[in-house]
C-alpha cells in the first residue's frame, strides 16, 4: 500500500482540474472500488478540488483501492452528474480502449480535425482525448462525439455529455496491476469553436432512420428501448464455438432494424445481454456487429414496432 502512495503524482490532478476547466466552474468527482462496486460522488467547485485537504482524502480513497473520475465537462453546483445538470460543455471527448497509438496516428492524417488539446493515458494502450471548446451546447457536443466515435472506431459508449474521465495523477485499479493515469498536454491553452470541427450532419447511426420508422408505427423512443430489453432478457446469451457470432448478428438485426433503434441505443441495450455472454464481446466489437447489422440486415426497418408480442 505504501508503494503505491509513493507513485502517485501530486501535482498532476491540480493542473489538470486547473487546466481543464474555468476558475469558477463546479465539477463532479466521482470515485468507486471494483472490490465491492462501492461508488461516491462530490460535485464542487475546481478550487475546492484542487484544496490540500480533499486532494489528501482523494490520495487515501485511491490508496485503498478506489479508481478517481472527473466529470468531462462543468455540472450545475448542487446536481448530480446527468447530461440535465450539464452547465457548459469543456470539451470534445473520445475514449479508445484498444490501440490508442493507432488512433493518434489516425487523427495526423485528418487535416478537418484539430489536433487534441491533451491526451490522458488510462492504462496500456488506452487513451482519452481532450479537445477544450468554448460556445458549445451540450447536445451538440454530444452529437459530435457520435459522429466522431463512429467515424474513428473510438468507444460509442463514452459519448455522453456526463462522460467522465480518469483524474491525472492517481492509480488506476480496475485491473490485476495498478496503472499510474498519466496525461500528455499538447495544446492545452487553445480553445476551439464549432466552426474548427467538421460540420455536424444529420445522425449517420441510423437515429433518422429509427425516427422515422417509429413515427409511422406510433411508437416512441422509450417504448422501442423497452420493447427491446423485453426481448433481450428472453434471448439466450451467445457461447463461444456455438454459432455466437451468428447469434449475435441476428440480435444486432432485430435491434437496429427490428426494433429500428439507433446504433447508441443498441449498444446500450445490448449491455445487460452481452454481460451473460461468454465470453462477453468487446465494445469495439459490438458496435462493429451493430454497424454490420444495419448495412447488411434484410429485416424490415421498424418490423418488430407494429406486432402485438415478441417472436
Amino acid at each position: 500500500m505504501r508503494a503505491t502512495v509513493a507513485r502517485v503524482d501530486r501535482e498532476a490532478p491540480i493542473r489538470f482540474v486547473r487546466t481543464a476547466y474555468e476558475a469558477d466552474d463546479w465539477i463532479a468527482i466521482f470515485l468507486k472500488t471494483y472490490r465491492t462496486g462501492e461508488t461516491t460522488q462530490r460535485v464542487m467547485p475546481v478550487s475546492a478540488v484542487a484544496s490540500p485537504r480533499f486532494q489528501a482524502w482523494l490520495r487515501y480513497r485511491n490508496a485503498h483501492g478506489w479508481n478517481v473520475y472527473a466529470s468531462v465537462n462543468a455540472v450545475v453546483p448542487g446536481r448530480s452528474r446527468t447530461r440535465r445538470a450539464i452547465a457548459a460543455a469543456r470539451h470534445v471527448f473520445l475514449e479508445e480502449d484498444r490501440d490508442g497509438p493507432a488512433l493518434l496516428a489516425t487523427l495526423s492524417t485528418r487535416p478537418d480535425l484539430p489536433p487534441p488539446s491533451y491526451v490522458l493515458h488510462s492504462s496500456p494502450g488506452r487513451l482519452h482525448l481532450f479537445w477544450r471548446v468554448r460556445g458549445f451546447p451540450p447536445a451538440d457536443t454530444e452529437t459530435l462525439q457520435k459522429q466522431l466515435a463512429n467515424a474513428l472506431g473510438t468507444d460509442m459508449t463514452a459519448t455522453s455529455c456526463s462522460q467522465t474521465t480518469r483524474l491525472p495523477g492517481f492509480m488506476n485499479h480496475k485491473h490485476a496491476r495498478p496503472w499510474l493515469v498519466s496525461i500528455e498536454y499538447l495544446r492545452p491553452q487553445t480553445t476551439f469553436t464549432s466552426a474548427d470541427f467538421p460540420r455536424l450532419t444529420a445522425p449517420s447511426t441510423g437515429a433518422a432512420v429509427a425516427c422515422d420508422a417509429a413515427a409511422r408505427a406510433g411508437s416512441s423512443c422509450s417504448d422501442r428501448l423497452h420493447r427491446a430489453r423485453q426481448f433481450l432478457r428472453a434471448v439466450e446469451p451467445a457461447v463461444a464455438g456455438q454459432h455466437g457470432d451468428l447469434r449475435t448478428f441476428r440480435i444486432c438485426c432485430r435491434l437496429v432494424r427490428g426494433f429500428a433503434l439507433a446504433d447508441d441505443e443498441a449498444l446500450m441495450v445490448l449491455k445487460e445481454w452481452n454481460a451473460r455472454c461468454e465470453p462477453p464481446w468487446s465494445d469495439r466489437e459490438l458496435q462493429e456487429k451493430v454497424r454490420n447489422a444495419r448495412t447488411y440486415g434484410r429485416e424490415p426497418v421498424g418490423g418488430l414496432l407494429a406486432e402485438d408480442r415478441h417472436t
